[in-house]
């Protein structure tokens, strides 16, 4: 229907909608950028940031996609904090946490670097903090075997876990790739995992991020630094909302320690730049 053929009382709301910035559905509003378009600018953002790195995108019904950096999404990396989401999964099905709200004491291991780490907290704050004091203690519960267990059932990384289950995320006896981060995390999304509804249900409110235009966040960092100060990161984890659902994985291999903010922003503007999220 032309704009002139159009019922006048439509054509009030559609020009009050878009004076008032009502948000209009994406396919109307925001057409989906091509692979080569996103592949560009990825190109451009990841340059900015300044590390080689690689970005996967999952959207409902769609196939896994290699938006940036395919040489690294199939490099076998150390899962870092990532790991946590597992660790909260396997901590409320086994009873190593009695539920998402009990809090766990600190162990009294000084962090210097993360005093925000030492002090009482349950799931939510352990996960947003990334607390390795947390889930160390909630890592020693579970006891290596269980962890072996689970890690294999889910199908996680390489399933394997070193001798000491509390260094299992960082001492290198389990990877992980980028390719197989995305597929964990597509699998948490959309309730695909071995573990029943309110455990999935409690450790993706702990992972909720924040909502961006009406689309909700979620979503866990991971960082390893090796000795020389080198090492491998990441954010995982998924968008829903009006604007669609998808599931997402970053990873890159800085030289030196990056900044875990400037991270989490580079991943949410490849977000924006897939229409995922509105632009900031």
């Amino acid at each position: 229907m032309s704009l002139s053929r159009m019922p006048l009382s439509c054509m009030s709301f559609l020009f009050a909608a878009l004076a008032a910035g009502l948000a209009l559905p994406l396919s109307a509003a925001t057409p989906a950028p091509t692979p080569a378009a996103m592949a560009s600018t990825a190109d451009a953002r990841f340059a900015a940031y300044g590390s080689p790195g690689t970005f996967l995108l999952q959207r409902d019904g769609e196939a896994p996609r290699v938006v940036h950096g395919a040489a690294l999404a199939d490099v076998p990396l150390r899962p870092a904090s990532t790991f946590k989401v597992m660790l909260g999964l396997i901590a409320l099905e086994t009873g190593a946490l009695k539920g998402a709200d009990e809090v766990v004491r600190w162990d009294g291991t000084p962090y210097r670097d993360h005093p925000e780490w030492q002090r009482d907290m349950a799931l939510r704050e352990a996960m947003h903090t990334s607390s390795e004091a947390f889930f160390r203690t909630v890592a020693a519960r579970i006891g290596r075997e269980r962890l072996v267990a689970w890690v294999r059932k889910v199908g996680y990384g390489n399933g394997r876990i070193g001798s000491d289950a509390t260094r299992a995320w960082h001492d290198g006896v389990l990877t992980v790739t980028a390719r197989q981060q995305l597929a964990f995390v597509d699998r948490l999304r959309r309730g695909d995992l071995p573990f029943p509804a309110k455990t999935l249900a409690a450790v993706k409110a702990a992972m909720r991020d924040e909502d961006i235009g009406g689309m909700r966040v979620y979503g866990k960092t991971g960082t390893h630094v090796a000795d020389d100060r080198s090492g491998n990161v990441w954010w995982i984890g998924w968008v829903e909302g009006p604007r669609g659902s998808a599931s997402f994985t970053l990873g890159a291999t800085p030289k030196t320690p990056d900044d875990r903010a400037k991270r989490i922003a580079l991943g949410k503007a490849l977000l924006a730049d897939a229409g995922l999220l509105p632009k900031r």
